[in-house]
């Protein structure tokens, strides 16, 4: 899965400095910190790693690739988010559910998980999803601010694109944890958490 992961980083960020190329010589200059952050938005679980000597399965490290490529690449730099109505809905609930499933595997590693106490989990699931959605929103507000740009779309929605972004990801989030807290001890939830740890 390793080889796997760094043939997508790499054609991916490919992709990405090709893009940025055609949209430097268009003029396009609103789109050049998307196109340029790809590759270090790939490369984070490899930072990381490195750099905090986290543990990060190669497994976590591919789930994260995928989604990356699906919403910031395809998202932001294809710009699938301006020409499809639903894909940035589709992809913050693809992060509610992503990230509930990353909540019980950091449970897991840092050895707080306990199977008995499925309300308490569920309320971390939940909680963590929700600080995640938080820090995406205030990314994109950063960049708004820095970049003098409107990807919040607070000019033509004002707070309805981030209250439906959170509210999306929200519900990703709250029906993993609903099938967690009544699924039996090999259910679906705990095989992927096995899976990834």
């Amino acid at each position: 899965m390793k080889k796997l992961n760094n043939v997508l980083i790499f054609l991916c960020s490919l992709a990405s400095i090709c893009i940025f190329v055609k949209d430097l010589n268009i003029g396009a200059t609103d789109r050049f910190l998307g196109d340029l952050s790809m590759v270090f938005v790939l490369l984070i679980p490899k930072i990381v790693r490195w750099l905090f000597k986290i543990k990060i399965t190669d497994a976590i490290e591919f789930v994260y690739v995928i989604f990356m490529i699906l919403a910031q690449f395809i998202g932001s730099v294809v710009n699938l988010y301006n020409h499809t109505w639903w894909y940035d809905l589709f992809t913050h609930f693809l992060s509610g559910v992503l990230t509930t499933v990353l909540a019980l595997v950091i449970m897991n590693w840092m050895k707080v998980y306990d199977d008995k106490n499925k309300w308490f989990n569920f309320i971390f699931m939940i909680s963590f999803t929700l600080m995640i959605a938080s820090f995406w929103e205030f990314m994109e507000f950063g960049s708004d601010l820095i970049m003098k740009t409107d990807v919040q779309h607070a000019l033509d929605t004002g707070v309805a694109d981030t209250m439906q972004d959170m509210l999306i990801a929200f519900l990703g989030s709250i029906i993993v944890a609903v099938k967690y807290v009544f699924e039996n001890k090999k259910g679906l939830i705990k095989k992927i958490v096995s899976a990834l740890k």
